[in-house]
């Protein structure tokens, strides 16, 4: 890996270019074709788990931040920006360079130096074979990304294509192949034996970051919601405890692997019937494939908007859409059986970050009432969904519910 600084003067952000220019993270040529890249142990290896809780978003001074990173890449002159529709982890932009437009990403205080390279690596891989990723750009010095202030900036080719279109039963078929092609070309690089950091949170320390969080919330609720609250949280701490027994004694039959983490609607683009881009490869780490399939489907197979009281999950769409992906990848029965507990997991997961992100809050500045309400909401609303998946289990394989 290399690292280097420009020389500031004091008051000046604190700019680092980290990467390696060899091997698998070598610079992508945007004349070059796709090219296999060769194997790398930064491959074999997930990238670290995102530990505690997210931070407040500090506001950013664009003009400074946009001066240093124009610097730090050979990419001529950047001439406009516009910000993306707002997400949940990062801030990005569209920009217009003299060489072509790129976006651009600063991520959220969780992503670490060698997450950011597993990340590159894996998008190497990936586009080397010929799947529709965006290719990082490196900086002059062959870096894959910026840090200003300790905080990680990557820049990305721009893909082409619109947005997936819900009422379009080819999109879905599109999709869902794009799912198992990308399954298909990561399981090589599964590290046998490792265990579910997903699935870990929902262990003790997850069960007590959830009590702990509701002891900070109840009190600023009226008493009757306070103690729907925390009737609530003893539901869902033991059905974390259940899940985490029962998926925890299963493990070694399920798949893992790098999962995308975020395989969703608003991860992949399209154009004239194909997949021209997927995105967001930021939360891809080796856990169970089956976390991966279960993000999917909720994202892609919906009734309808979800509901306060269920997740309007459409089983015939969700068997249309394992009988595409299983055309690209197979599917272990073994995970199939699964994946009712997953599905519940996969929300209860949801929880235990929204915890810890309230709980590193807490630690700065005392949540208040506002907050509290926010908090029991997301709550109720996760305990409704939970109760759906359990009173309506539905087989993935069958043409019956």
């Amino acid at each position: 890996m290399t690292e280097s600084s420009t020389q500031a003067a004091p008051g000046d952000p604190v700019v680092l270019t980290t990467g390696s220019v060899e091997g698998v993270l070598a610079a992508i040529s945007d004349g070059a074709g796709p090219v296999a890249a060769p194997s790398d142990p930064l491959l074999l290896r997930s990238s670290v788990p995102r530990q505690g809780g997210r931070l407040p978003v500090v506001p950013v001074d664009e003009d400074a931040l946009f001066s240093v990173l124009e610097e730090a890449y050979d990419l001529g002159r950047w001439r406009a920006r516009r910000r993306t529709d707002k997400g949940t982890s990062n801030m990005s932009w569209f920009v217009s360079t003299d060489v072509g437009e790129v976006v651009l990403r600063r991520s959220h205080n969780l992503k670490t130096v060698a997450g950011a390279e597993f990340e590159a690596a894996l998008i190497d891989h990936l586009h080397g074979h010929g799947y529709p990723a965006p290719p990082v750009h490196r900086t002059r010095d062959g870096g894959i990304l910026v840090q200003v202030d300790g905080v990680l900036h990557m820049v990305m080719r721009l893909m082409p294509g619109s947005g997936y279109d819900p009422g379009d039963p080819a999109h879905l078929a599109v999709v869902a192949r794009g799912l198992g092609r990308y399954h298909a070309l990561v399981c090589e690089l599964a590290v046998p034996e490792e265990r579910s950091s997903a699935l870990a949170t929902l262990g003790q320390v997850g069960q007590e970051n959830l009590y702990a969080a509701v002891e900070v919330v109840a009190p600023l609720l009226p008493p009757e919601a306070g103690a729907r609250l925390r009737a609530d949280a003893r539901s869902m701490g033991e059905e974390m405890e259940r899940l985490h027994v029962r998926l925890g004694e299963q493990q070694d039959r399920l798949t893992s692997l790098v999962i995308h983490g975020s395989y969703g609607q608003s991860a992949v683009l399209l154009d004239e019937g194909r997949l021209s881009a997927v995105l967001d490869f930021d939360r891809a780490a080796q856990d169970l494939l089956g976390l991966d399939l279960a993000y999917a489907l909720k994202a892609f197979c919906r009734e309808g908007p979800i509901r306060r009281s269920g997740v309007g999950i459409d089983p015939a769409r969700c068997r249309a859409f394992v009988g595409h992906y299983r055309s690209q990848a197979p599917l272990a029965e073994a995970d199939l059986a699964a994946m009712p507990d997953i599905f519940r997991a996969q929300r209860l997961i949801k929880i235990v970050k929204k915890c810890d992100n309230l709980l590193t809050k807490q630690a700065l500045v005392a949540q208040q009432a506002k907050d509290a309400g926010k908090f029991a909401l997301v709550l109720e609303r996760e305990c409704g969904r939970l109760r759906w998946l359990t009173d309506h289990p539905f087989s993935l394989t069958e043409d019956r519910a």
